[in-house]
Protein backbone atom coordinates (compact mmCIF):
# COMPACT_ATOMS: atom_id res chain seq x y z
CA UNK A 1 0.00 0.00 0.00
CA UNK A 2 3.02 2.38 1.00
CA UNK A 3 4.38 2.01 -3.17
CA UNK A 4 1.32 2.99 -4.33
CA UNK A 5 0.65 5.96 -2.33
CA UNK A 6 3.80 7.61 -2.56
CA UNK A 7 3.74 7.83 -6.54
CA UNK A 8 0.19 9.44 -6.04
CA UNK A 9 1.78 12.08 -3.47
CA UNK A 10 4.28 13.10 -5.28
CA UNK A 11 2.42 13.96 -8.38
CA UNK A 12 0.03 16.04 -5.35
CA UNK A 13 2.93 17.74 -4.77
CA UNK A 14 3.98 18.34 -8.07
CA UNK A 15 0.48 19.47 -8.96
CA UNK A 16 0.52 21.82 -6.10
CA UNK A 17 3.86 23.72 -6.86
CA UNK A 18 2.70 24.58 -10.57
CA UNK A 19 -0.57 25.59 -8.84
CA UNK A 20 -0.60 29.58 -9.78
CA UNK A 21 0.28 31.89 -6.68
CA UNK A 22 -2.22 34.05 -5.62
CA UNK A 23 -1.36 38.31 -7.28
CA UNK A 24 -1.19 40.39 -4.30
CA UNK A 25 -3.64 42.80 -4.03
CA UNK A 26 -3.16 46.02 -6.26
CA UNK A 27 -2.40 49.10 -4.78
CA UNK A 28 -5.52 51.98 -5.97
CA UNK A 29 -4.44 54.02 -8.27
CA UNK A 30 -4.21 57.81 -7.34
CA UNK A 31 -6.31 59.78 -9.37
CA UNK A 32 -5.31 61.54 -12.19
CA UNK A 33 -5.25 65.38 -11.24
CA UNK A 34 -4.66 66.61 -15.03
CA UNK A 35 -8.46 68.63 -15.13
CA UNK A 36 -6.85 70.62 -12.21
CA UNK A 37 -3.80 71.79 -13.27
CA UNK A 38 -3.20 74.73 -13.09
CA UNK A 39 -5.27 75.55 -9.52
CA UNK A 40 -2.97 76.47 -6.36
CA UNK A 41 -2.97 77.79 -3.41
CA UNK A 42 -1.64 81.63 -3.87
CA UNK A 43 -1.89 83.55 -0.68
CA UNK A 44 -2.31 82.25 2.57
CA UNK A 45 -3.33 85.02 6.02
CA UNK A 46 -2.48 82.56 8.85
CA UNK A 47 -3.81 85.15 11.72
CA UNK A 48 -5.68 82.62 13.98
CA UNK A 49 -3.45 83.55 16.80
CA UNK A 50 -4.68 87.44 16.48
CA UNK A 51 -8.30 88.02 17.43
CA UNK A 52 -8.65 90.83 15.43
CA UNK A 53 -7.60 89.25 12.04
CA UNK A 54 -9.44 86.72 9.77
CA UNK A 55 -7.77 83.93 8.14
CA UNK A 56 -7.97 83.52 4.34
CA UNK A 57 -6.77 81.48 1.48
CA UNK A 58 -6.46 82.58 -2.01
CA UNK A 59 -7.02 80.40 -4.70
CA UNK A 60 -5.42 80.97 -8.13
CA UNK A 61 -6.18 79.35 -11.79
CA UNK A 62 -2.92 80.45 -13.40
CA UNK A 63 -3.79 78.37 -16.50
CA UNK A 64 -5.25 79.97 -19.57
CA UNK A 65 -8.18 77.83 -19.47
CA UNK A 66 -11.55 77.69 -17.10
CA UNK A 67 -11.38 75.20 -14.47
CA UNK A 68 -14.04 72.96 -12.41
CA UNK A 69 -12.97 73.39 -8.85
CA UNK A 70 -15.62 70.58 -8.08
CA UNK A 71 -14.08 67.35 -6.38
CA UNK A 72 -11.63 69.37 -4.64
CA UNK A 73 -10.73 70.40 -0.76
CA UNK A 74 -8.20 72.50 1.21
CA UNK A 75 -6.80 70.40 3.84
CA UNK A 76 -5.38 71.01 6.94
CA UNK A 77 -2.78 69.49 9.26
CA UNK A 78 -1.42 71.09 12.02
CA UNK A 79 -0.85 70.55 15.80
CA UNK A 80 -4.85 69.78 16.17
CA UNK A 81 -5.71 68.13 12.84
CA UNK A 82 -4.51 65.86 10.23
CA UNK A 83 -5.75 66.20 6.79
CA UNK A 84 -8.83 68.23 8.10
CA UNK A 85 -11.08 69.28 5.93
CA UNK A 86 -11.25 73.23 5.80
CA UNK A 87 -13.26 73.68 2.90
CA UNK A 88 -14.86 71.61 0.38
CA UNK A 89 -16.15 73.14 -3.32
CA UNK A 90 -19.53 73.19 -4.04
CA UNK A 91 -21.02 71.80 -6.81
CA UNK A 92 -20.84 74.14 -9.66
CA UNK A 93 -17.99 75.84 -8.82
CA UNK A 94 -14.93 77.22 -10.71
CA UNK A 95 -12.43 79.70 -11.70
CA UNK A 96 -12.08 81.62 -15.13
CA UNK A 97 -8.80 81.69 -16.14
CA UNK A 98 -6.87 84.11 -14.14
CA UNK A 99 -9.35 84.49 -11.45
CA UNK A 100 -9.08 84.27 -7.45
CA UNK A 101 -11.28 82.53 -4.82
CA UNK A 102 -10.71 83.85 -1.26
CA UNK A 103 -11.69 81.68 0.85
CA UNK A 104 -11.82 83.99 4.83
CA UNK A 105 -12.35 81.98 8.74
CA UNK A 106 -15.01 85.27 8.71
CA UNK A 107 -16.79 83.84 6.31
CA UNK A 108 -20.09 82.05 7.69
CA UNK A 109 -21.35 80.73 4.23
CA UNK A 110 -18.48 79.03 1.68
CA UNK A 111 -15.71 80.20 3.87
CA UNK A 112 -12.83 78.45 6.02
CA UNK A 113 -14.30 76.32 8.92
CA UNK A 114 -11.46 76.86 11.06
CA UNK A 115 -8.80 79.57 11.24
CA UNK A 116 -4.90 78.88 10.63
CA UNK A 117 -2.38 80.07 13.18
CA UNK A 118 1.16 80.85 11.99
CA UNK A 119 2.78 80.53 15.64
CA UNK A 120 2.74 76.47 14.88
CA UNK A 121 3.73 74.32 12.30
CA UNK A 122 1.03 73.65 9.41
CA UNK A 123 0.43 72.21 5.91
CA UNK A 124 -2.24 73.02 3.36
CA UNK A 125 -3.42 70.85 0.88
CA UNK A 126 -5.69 71.47 -2.45
CA UNK A 127 -6.40 67.32 -2.74
CA UNK A 128 -9.47 65.47 -4.11
CA UNK A 129 -10.97 62.99 -2.18
CA UNK A 130 -9.04 60.04 -1.55
CA UNK A 131 -6.44 62.52 -0.68
CA UNK A 132 -3.99 62.21 -3.82
CA UNK A 133 -2.73 66.58 -4.22
CA UNK A 134 -3.20 69.02 -6.39
CA UNK A 135 -1.28 71.54 -4.73
CA UNK A 136 0.60 71.72 -1.26
CA UNK A 137 2.27 74.76 1.15
CA UNK A 138 4.58 73.61 4.29
CA UNK A 139 4.91 76.23 6.14
CA UNK A 140 7.87 74.71 8.28
CA UNK A 141 9.33 73.56 4.74
CA UNK A 142 9.26 77.38 3.24
CA UNK A 143 10.28 79.19 6.29
CA UNK A 144 12.90 76.72 7.52
CA UNK A 145 12.59 79.74 10.76
CA UNK A 146 8.85 78.93 11.36
CA UNK A 147 8.45 83.09 10.77
CA UNK A 148 4.94 83.79 11.76
CA UNK A 149 2.90 86.01 9.46
CA UNK A 150 2.87 89.49 10.15
CA UNK A 151 -0.72 90.86 11.87
CA UNK A 152 -1.87 92.55 8.74
CA UNK A 153 0.42 90.39 5.63
CA UNK A 154 0.38 86.95 4.22
CA UNK A 155 2.62 84.44 2.78
CA UNK A 156 2.84 85.33 -1.01
CA UNK A 157 4.20 83.46 -4.21
CA UNK A 158 6.09 86.49 -5.63
CA UNK A 159 5.89 86.62 -8.94
CA UNK A 160 1.91 85.95 -8.98
CA UNK A 161 1.62 82.27 -9.43
CA UNK A 162 5.54 81.06 -9.10
CA UNK A 163 7.11 78.84 -6.60
CA UNK A 164 9.24 81.37 -4.74
CA UNK A 165 7.26 81.96 -1.67
CA UNK A 166 7.61 85.10 0.69
CA UNK A 167 6.53 86.59 4.27
CA UNK A 168 5.55 89.85 3.92
CA UNK A 169 4.09 92.62 5.84
CA UNK A 170 1.23 93.10 3.61
CA UNK A 171 -0.93 91.03 1.77
CA UNK A 172 -2.19 91.07 -1.73
CA UNK A 173 -5.72 90.08 -0.55
CA UNK A 174 -7.40 89.13 -4.59
CA UNK A 175 -5.11 91.11 -6.32
CA UNK A 176 -2.22 90.50 -8.11
CA UNK A 177 1.01 89.63 -5.65
CA UNK A 178 3.53 92.14 -6.23
CA UNK A 179 6.40 93.85 -4.16
CA UNK A 180 5.00 97.41 -3.70
CA UNK A 181 6.57 100.05 -5.96
CA UNK A 182 6.18 103.71 -6.03
CA UNK A 183 6.06 102.94 -9.95
CA UNK A 184 2.55 101.38 -9.52
CA UNK A 185 1.28 104.30 -7.59
CA UNK A 186 0.58 107.91 -9.24
CA UNK A 187 2.94 110.16 -7.24
CA UNK A 188 0.03 112.11 -5.65
CA UNK A 189 0.14 111.77 -1.53
CA UNK A 190 -2.29 113.56 1.19
CA UNK A 191 -1.35 114.73 4.57
CA UNK A 192 -4.44 113.12 6.71
CA UNK A 193 -4.72 113.63 10.79
CA UNK A 194 -6.33 110.74 12.56
CA UNK A 195 -9.62 112.79 13.34
CA UNK A 196 -10.16 112.65 9.61
CA UNK A 197 -10.43 108.74 9.53
CA UNK A 198 -14.01 108.82 10.62
CA UNK A 199 -15.19 111.01 7.89
CA UNK A 200 -13.52 109.02 5.32
CA UNK A 201 -15.10 106.38 6.50
CA UNK A 202 -18.38 107.47 6.30
CA UNK A 203 -20.88 106.29 4.02
CA UNK A 204 -19.35 102.97 2.69
CA UNK A 205 -16.03 105.00 2.35
CA UNK A 206 -17.91 107.69 0.38
CA UNK A 207 -14.89 110.50 0.66
CA UNK A 208 -11.89 107.72 0.40
CA UNK A 209 -13.17 106.22 -3.20
CA UNK A 210 -13.69 110.00 -4.37
CA UNK A 211 -9.84 110.64 -3.49
CA UNK A 212 -8.91 107.54 -5.57
CA UNK A 213 -11.10 108.72 -8.17
CA UNK A 214 -9.51 112.13 -8.58
CA UNK A 215 -6.02 110.53 -8.58
CA UNK A 216 -4.77 110.62 -5.01
CA UNK A 217 -2.79 107.08 -4.15
CA UNK A 218 -0.93 107.75 -1.31
CA UNK A 219 -2.18 108.45 2.65
CA UNK A 220 0.07 109.78 4.82
CA UNK A 221 -1.80 108.97 7.92
CA UNK A 222 -0.85 110.40 11.42
CA UNK A 223 0.29 108.24 14.06
CA UNK A 224 -1.96 108.98 16.17
CA UNK A 225 -4.33 106.84 14.32
CA UNK A 226 -2.00 103.77 14.99
CA UNK A 227 -1.89 104.50 19.08
CA UNK A 228 -5.12 103.44 20.85
CA UNK A 229 -7.74 100.91 21.03
CA UNK A 230 -10.14 103.30 20.52
CA UNK A 231 -8.74 104.70 17.14
CA UNK A 232 -7.66 101.65 15.67
CA UNK A 233 -12.04 100.81 15.36
CA UNK A 234 -12.16 103.05 13.12
CA UNK A 235 -8.00 102.56 11.46
CA UNK A 236 -7.96 98.67 10.46
CA UNK A 237 -11.22 98.79 8.35
CA UNK A 238 -9.78 101.86 6.96
CA UNK A 239 -6.65 100.37 6.42
CA UNK A 240 -8.61 97.42 4.56
CA UNK A 241 -10.41 99.67 2.41
CA UNK A 242 -7.27 101.24 1.30
CA UNK A 243 -5.64 97.86 0.28
CA UNK A 244 -9.16 97.29 -1.79
CA UNK A 245 -8.69 100.76 -3.99
CA UNK A 246 -4.91 100.36 -3.90
CA UNK A 247 -4.46 103.26 -1.86
CA UNK A 248 -0.65 103.27 -0.08
CA UNK A 249 -1.07 103.95 3.72
CA UNK A 250 2.27 105.69 5.22
CA UNK A 251 2.78 105.93 8.88
CA UNK A 252 3.28 109.96 9.83
CA UNK A 253 5.83 109.87 12.25
CA UNK A 254 7.06 112.69 14.36
CA UNK A 255 10.76 112.28 15.18
CA UNK A 256 12.07 114.74 17.42
CA UNK A 257 8.89 116.38 18.81
CA UNK A 258 6.54 115.20 21.00
CA UNK A 259 4.32 118.28 22.38
CA UNK A 260 7.43 119.93 22.23
CA UNK A 261 11.13 119.95 20.62
CA UNK A 262 12.91 116.87 21.67
CA UNK A 263 16.92 117.33 21.26
CA UNK A 264 18.73 113.81 19.51
CA UNK A 265 21.81 115.35 20.89
CA UNK A 266 23.25 115.06 24.62
CA UNK A 267 25.20 118.50 24.22
CA UNK A 268 26.71 118.14 27.35
CA UNK A 269 28.25 114.32 27.31
CA UNK A 270 28.64 115.19 23.36
CA UNK A 271 27.20 112.53 21.90
CA UNK A 272 23.52 111.32 20.51
CA UNK A 273 20.71 110.46 22.60
CA UNK A 274 20.64 106.68 22.60
CA UNK A 275 16.78 106.44 24.04
CA UNK A 276 15.38 109.25 21.44
CA UNK A 277 16.54 106.38 18.39
CA UNK A 278 15.87 103.87 20.10
CA UNK A 279 12.17 104.86 20.93
CA UNK A 280 11.60 106.12 16.92
CA UNK A 281 13.18 102.65 16.12
CA UNK A 282 10.70 100.49 18.15
CA UNK A 283 7.82 102.75 16.42
CA UNK A 284 8.87 102.25 12.74
CA UNK A 285 9.04 98.11 13.33
CA UNK A 286 5.66 98.19 15.18
CA UNK A 287 4.19 100.30 12.59
CA UNK A 288 5.59 98.42 9.56
CA UNK A 289 5.14 94.60 11.38
CA UNK A 290 1.72 95.37 13.15
CA UNK A 291 -0.02 97.56 10.80
CA UNK A 292 1.26 96.86 6.90
CA UNK A 293 2.06 100.23 5.92
CA UNK A 294 4.05 100.84 2.83
CA UNK A 295 6.23 103.70 3.85
CA UNK A 296 7.39 105.69 6.53
CA UNK A 297 6.55 109.40 6.76
CA UNK A 298 9.12 111.62 8.79
CA UNK A 299 8.09 114.58 10.21
CA UNK A 300 9.88 116.71 12.78
CA UNK A 301 12.99 115.31 11.32
CA UNK A 302 14.40 118.48 12.26
CA UNK A 303 15.64 120.76 15.00
CA UNK A 304 13.13 123.61 15.52
CA UNK A 305 15.56 126.93 14.20
CA UNK A 306 18.05 125.83 16.78
CA UNK A 307 20.47 123.29 15.03
CA UNK A 308 23.18 125.72 15.55
CA UNK A 309 23.67 125.37 19.11
CA UNK A 310 23.74 121.72 19.19
CA UNK A 311 27.20 120.60 17.66
CA UNK A 312 29.40 119.66 20.67
CA UNK A 313 31.72 118.14 18.64
CA UNK A 314 32.52 117.16 15.03
CA UNK A 315 31.65 113.83 15.81
CA UNK A 316 27.82 114.73 17.26
CA UNK A 317 26.39 117.35 15.01
CA UNK A 318 22.91 118.48 14.94
CA UNK A 319 23.27 117.41 10.59
CA UNK A 320 24.69 114.83 12.26
CA UNK A 321 21.93 113.69 14.24
CA UNK A 322 19.02 113.99 11.32
CA UNK A 323 21.20 112.02 8.81
CA UNK A 324 21.49 109.11 11.70
CA UNK A 325 17.70 108.85 12.19
CA UNK A 326 16.82 108.96 8.18
CA UNK A 327 19.92 106.07 7.85
CA UNK A 328 18.29 103.84 10.38
CA UNK A 329 15.04 104.30 9.11
CA UNK A 330 15.73 103.03 5.72
CA UNK A 331 17.93 100.42 7.11
CA UNK A 332 14.90 98.93 8.99
CA UNK A 333 12.58 99.22 5.90
CA UNK A 334 15.12 97.38 3.86
CA UNK A 335 15.07 94.78 6.37
CA UNK A 336 11.72 93.82 5.61
CA UNK A 337 12.07 93.47 1.72
CA UNK A 338 8.84 94.42 0.80
CA UNK A 339 10.02 97.60 -1.38
CA UNK A 340 9.12 100.05 1.52
CA UNK A 341 9.56 103.52 1.17
CA UNK A 342 10.68 106.46 3.54
CA UNK A 343 9.71 109.98 2.81
CA UNK A 344 10.56 113.39 4.71
CA UNK A 345 9.14 116.57 5.28
CA UNK A 346 11.43 119.20 5.03
CA UNK A 347 11.27 123.03 5.83
CA UNK A 348 11.38 124.53 2.42
CA UNK A 349 13.93 126.58 2.80
CA UNK A 350 17.74 126.90 0.73
CA UNK A 351 20.61 125.96 2.94
CA UNK A 352 18.94 126.30 6.50
CA UNK A 353 21.01 123.50 8.15
CA UNK A 354 22.21 125.91 10.97
CA UNK A 355 18.30 126.29 11.78
CA UNK A 356 17.21 123.34 10.93
CA UNK A 357 19.89 120.86 10.30
CA UNK A 358 18.62 119.66 7.57
CA UNK A 359 20.61 118.82 4.23
CA UNK A 360 18.52 117.62 1.45
CA UNK A 361 21.89 116.03 -0.17
CA UNK A 362 22.83 113.62 2.85
CA UNK A 363 19.37 112.78 3.84
CA UNK A 364 18.45 112.18 0.34
CA UNK A 365 21.18 109.05 0.40
CA UNK A 366 18.75 107.35 2.59
CA UNK A 367 15.09 108.95 1.93
CA UNK A 368 13.37 108.24 -1.09
CA UNK A 369 11.52 111.21 -1.41
CA UNK A 370 12.08 114.19 0.43
CA UNK A 371 8.52 116.80 0.79
CA UNK A 372 9.58 120.14 1.03
CA UNK A 373 6.54 122.08 2.94
CA UNK A 374 6.34 124.68 -0.30
CA UNK A 375 3.46 126.22 1.27
CA UNK A 376 3.34 129.44 -1.19
CA UNK A 377 0.86 131.20 1.40
CA UNK A 378 3.08 131.29 4.54
CA UNK A 379 6.26 132.24 2.55
CA UNK A 380 3.91 134.81 -0.29
CA UNK A 381 5.99 132.91 -3.19
CA UNK A 382 5.17 134.43 -7.04
CA UNK A 383 4.77 131.57 -8.86
CA UNK A 384 8.04 131.79 -9.76
CA UNK A 385 8.89 131.97 -6.86
CA UNK A 386 7.73 128.26 -6.05
CA UNK A 387 9.24 126.73 -8.74
CA UNK A 388 12.36 127.91 -8.02
CA UNK A 389 12.45 126.27 -4.48
CA UNK A 390 11.55 123.35 -5.86
CA UNK A 391 13.40 122.94 -8.37
CA UNK A 392 16.37 123.93 -5.87
CA UNK A 393 15.50 120.59 -3.82
CA UNK A 394 15.25 118.71 -7.09
CA UNK A 395 18.87 119.69 -7.64
CA UNK A 396 20.05 119.26 -4.25
CA UNK A 397 17.92 116.16 -3.21
CA UNK A 398 20.90 113.11 -3.26
CA UNK A 399 18.91 111.10 -5.83
CA UNK A 400 15.41 111.06 -4.01
CA UNK A 401 12.46 112.10 -5.69
CA UNK A 402 11.20 115.39 -4.49
CA UNK A 403 7.33 116.09 -4.22
CA UNK A 404 5.67 119.16 -3.84
CA UNK A 405 3.97 120.00 -0.51
CA UNK A 406 1.45 122.33 -0.71
CA UNK A 407 -1.46 123.79 1.08
CA UNK A 408 -5.35 123.53 0.09
CA UNK A 409 -6.03 126.83 2.10
CA UNK A 410 -4.80 130.12 1.44
CA UNK A 411 -3.50 132.14 4.22
CA UNK A 412 -1.53 130.84 7.68
CA UNK A 413 -2.55 129.16 10.25
CA UNK A 414 -1.94 132.05 12.78
CA UNK A 415 -3.84 134.52 11.01
CA UNK A 416 -6.43 132.31 9.29
CA UNK A 417 -6.79 129.72 6.75
CA UNK A 418 -9.53 129.29 4.12
CA UNK A 419 -10.53 126.20 2.04
CA UNK A 420 -9.51 126.70 -1.39
CA UNK A 421 -11.72 125.64 -4.64
CA UNK A 422 -10.70 122.72 -6.98
CA UNK A 423 -10.07 125.60 -9.87
CA UNK A 424 -7.58 127.52 -7.63
CA UNK A 425 -5.92 124.37 -6.25
CA UNK A 426 -5.75 123.35 -9.59
CA UNK A 427 -3.57 126.35 -10.53
CA UNK A 428 -1.01 125.86 -7.66
CA UNK A 429 -0.46 122.62 -8.90
CA UNK A 430 -0.19 122.97 -12.27
CA UNK A 431 2.66 125.80 -11.16
CA UNK A 432 4.65 123.58 -8.88
CA UNK A 433 4.60 120.75 -11.14
CA UNK A 434 5.94 122.38 -14.29
CA UNK A 435 9.32 122.52 -11.95
CA UNK A 436 11.01 119.80 -11.64
CA UNK A 437 8.96 118.01 -8.83
CA UNK A 438 7.97 114.25 -9.54
CA UNK A 439 5.09 114.10 -7.30
CA UNK A 440 2.55 115.82 -5.17
CA UNK A 441 1.49 116.42 -1.65
CA UNK A 442 -1.33 118.07 -0.63
CA UNK A 443 -2.05 119.59 3.30
CA UNK A 444 -4.37 118.78 4.27
CA UNK A 445 -7.06 116.49 4.22
CA UNK A 446 -10.54 118.20 5.40
CA UNK A 447 -9.94 121.69 3.98
CA UNK A 448 -10.31 122.54 0.68
CA UNK A 449 -11.65 121.07 -2.39
CA UNK A 450 -9.85 118.54 -4.30
CA UNK A 451 -9.34 118.89 -7.87
CA UNK A 452 -8.74 115.45 -10.43
CA UNK A 453 -5.22 114.77 -10.96
CA UNK A 454 -5.31 111.84 -12.82
CA UNK A 455 -3.46 113.76 -15.52
CA UNK A 456 -0.05 113.75 -13.82
CA UNK A 457 1.78 110.83 -14.09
Amino acid sequence: MMKRLIPILAVALVALACKPAEKPAEEPKPTDISAWEGIIINEIAAHDQDPDAASWIEILNSSDREISLEGLSVLITDDYFTDQSLWDAPAGAKLAAGERLVLSSDDDEGGLRTGISSESEFVLKLAVEDGTCVDIFDRDEVFADGDAAYPRGSYQRIPDGWDTWRNLTYSSRNRENKIFSLDDYKHTAIWTWSSHVAGLSENDFEKLKEFKRLGYDHILLNYVAFESVSALRSTIPFLDKCEELGIAVHCWMQCFYNGGWVSPVDDENKCYREDVYEKIRADAKKYIENFGIRGLHLDYIRFGGTASKHNPSTDVTAIGAVNRCCQEIREILDSYDGGLVASAALMPEKNSQAYYGQVPSQMGKYIHILMPMAYRYSYHWSDSGCKDIINWFANNSGGAQVWAGITTYTGTDSGGVQGMTAEAMRKDIDIFMDSKAAGLVLFRCGLGTFPDVNDLN
